[in-house]
């Protein structure tokens, strides 16, 4: 044989026999490798780790596999443990797996269900448990709730393992609130990747949220972590969002296909987050009448529990801005959310909040319109209109009726209180500083201190409007700068002159009262003749 072939064999002999010997030892070493990492496990998320069972391969390269991880934080059993683990997969070098840090090239998993613990795990603390009495519907009950105030991720430490790349396909993530009597924030995650997960800096990540409501799939990519073992609601997060075609429709009382981008960062406990939402066809059931709806906003989220802070949201509808502030939160755990928002418009347009509002495919006032509104919907379900709650106050300028039939009755109305009998309504009338407030209860209007003025005449009005029945009914008075005898002629002008002393206005004119009532389409206008004998000054 030559000393070649001898060397050959040799070096083949030594292989096999140092293989073996790998083998060997890796099969004598797997109580230790499971030891390791157990105590990787335990100290890295402050838990007690359980394990059914624990696989190690040698060839052709080091991989471990198991199933039914089981993380509880801090060894409790009185919580849902911290991380559940159905079945997992990972390769790694032996160098990664007997030095420390422990390392992992790659770790797939199934059946990943994550719950987050309030920070401290204060779930004893009896003072967050007062819960707020149910709204009414009052002003008081649409006071802004203040965010949390900023918070500071915990300074990182020297990394207990690394993970190259971790892999889920289904996910749970649940964040728990603070509150006892609030449910958990629920997240389903899909097609989860992250790289370098351990590292001091965090993990880079990109995943897919399924959004329960409206439904539709968040694409994000961002950087997580460090992992925060002592509050892990304090977890930095940051990153990019796109949420696209999501269906209003899945909300009672809207419509509308929604899309959203955006960037966010913070801890999980209060995220900011920047963006801006495209409605292209934006509308309210009560109408059925689609406008194009944009937004940009800002917000502070309790990833705890999803209650939102909005700092400052800016809508524009059709030419109208409208400018917000307020909260979404949950109160009590019913469905849904309490939204909460100031709402100030400067220099809009009528036509533009009516067409959302208004069944009628032609805008029945157009004008300028100055409004601020507080604005309540409750949480629970229901057709939004049915909910919603406003108490507020509005302004407008140089409105005028689109309908010929009521844009003649002010013309008429305008000349009767110049003194003008003949008035045919022809021409055109601009209303000018109709002002008033205004509550929005149960789809009915309630107006009150209504005035509008026309060129002769000042018109006072309280009365209500029924947004589903589109039913009128306005009470007040007409206040002309004309007498009766002056709006009449003939034996007409006599006898006015005998009733004059029942319409007396001080300061000369007349005071008549008046009653508007019926269909928007049509309503009547009329002598409210009831109170001709029981009116009061002004």
């Amino acid at each position: 044989m030559s000393i070649r072939r001898r060397l050959l064999l040799a070096s083949l002999v030594v292989v096999l026999l140092g293989s073996g010997a790998v083998l060997v030892w890796i099969v004598r070493a797997t109580p230790t490798i499971r030891d390791t990492v157990i105590f990787t496990l335990n100290d890295r998320f402050d838990s007690k780790v359980d394990m059914k069972s624990l696989q190690i391969a040698a060839w052709p390269r080091p991989r471990l596999w198991g199933e039914e991880l089981v993380l509880r934080y801090n060894g409790r059993t009185d919580i849902p443990p911290l991380i559940t683990i159905k079945t997992f997969a990972a390769s790694a070098g032996l160098r990664g797996i007997f030095r420390k840090p422990l390392h992992l090239h790659t770790v797939t998993v199934e059946g990943l269900d994550i719950h987050v613990p309030p920070g401290g795990l204060n779930l004893d603390d009896s003072a967050n448990d007062a819960e707020p009495a149910p709204s009414n519907g009052n002003r008081d009950d649409l006071a802004r709730v203040e965010p949390p105030p900023p918070i500071s991720p915990a300074p990182a430490g020297p990394p207990t393992f690394l993970i190259d790349t971790f892999r889920s396909q289904q996910a749970r993530l649940e964040i728990a609130s603070h509150r006892r009597d609030r449910l958990p924030r629920v997240f389903d995650i899909q097609d989860l990747v992250m790289n370098g997960f351990g590292l001091t800096d965090g993990a880079q990540f990109h995943a897919g949220l399924i959004n329960p409501m409206p439904r539709g799939r968040i694409e994000t990519d961002g950087r997580f972590g460090p992992w925060n073992g002592d509050e892990p609601d304090r977890t930095p997060i940051s990153g990019t969002y796109t949420f696209t075609n999501a269906n209003l429709d899945d909300i009672d009382g809207i419509g509308g296909i929604l899309s959203s981008s955006g960037t966010y960062s913070g801890v999980l406990e209060r995220v900011d987050v920047e963006g801006q939402t495209t409605t292209p066809d934006f509308s309210i059931d009560i109408a059925k009448q689609a406008a194009p709806l944009t937004t940009q906003f800002h917000a502070i989220v309790d990833g705890t529990n999803g209650d939102t802070w909005l700092d400052r949201v800016e809508a524009t509808l059709l030419r109208t801005t409208i400018i917000a502030k307020g909260a979404v939160v949950r109160t009590q755990n019913v469905k849904g959310r309490r939204v909460s928002l100031d709402l100030q418009i400067k220099q809009g347009h009528i036509e533009d909040l009516m067409r959302l509002a208004v069944k009628s495919s032609r805008n029945p006032l157009v004008g300028n319109i100055d409004l601020d509104t507080r604005f309540l919907l409750p949480a629970g379900s229901g057709d939004v209109v049915d909910r919603l709650v406003l108490d507020g106050a509005f302004r407008l300028q140089r409105a005028q009726f689109t309908s010929i039939d009521v844009q003649k009755k002010i013309n008429v109305i305008s000349s009767r209180g110049r003194g003008d009998e003949g008035a045919t309504g022809a021409g055109e009338s601009v209303v000018s500083n109709m002002q008033g407030h205004f509550a929005l209860r149960n789809a009915k209007l309630t107006f009150s201190n209504l005035t509008f003025a026309v060129p002769g005449a000042i018109v006072q009005l309280s009365g209500t409007y029924g947004l589903h029945d589109e039913m009128i009914d306005f009470s007040g008075y007409f206040l002309t700068d004309a007498t009766l005898a002056d709006m009449t002629s003939g034996v007409k002008s006599l006898l006015a002159r005998l009733a004059q002393p029942f319409f007396r206005r001080p300061g000369g004119g007349s005071k008549i009262p008046i009653r508007i009532s019926g269909p928007r389409a049509n309503p009547k206008f009329g002598l409210d003749v009831r109170r001709v004998l029981h009116q009061d000054q002004p």
